[in-house]
């Protein structure tokens, strides 16, 4: 699951990026706005699943409450085998 979540939110990271560089062209074209607000959201929730499940993704999603945690779980790109 956590190599799928990742997958996931790697797709979503570069389309994202490839849609802001299409919006710099062509920024009047609400279909590829509409689509890159759906992209957000989407990766704001698998991101938020992620760093529940797992830990923090980026240094933005380490959770100082609890220490420096950012440091405390394997890195994203690490396996678990």
């Amino acid at each position: 699951m956590k190599e799928k979540l990742l997958a996931e939110i790697r797709a979503l990271s570069f389309a994202l990026v490839e849609t802001n560089l299409y919006l710099d062209s062509y920024p009047e074209n609400a279909e590829a706005l509409a689509y890159f607000g759906r992209l957000q959201e989407e990766l704001q929730q698998k991101t938020e699943a992620y760093e529940k499940a797992y830990g923090p993704l980026t240094v933005m999603g380490a959770n100082t409450k609890k220490g420096w945690e950012w440091v405390a779980t394997p890195w994203p790109w690490e396996s678990e085998v």
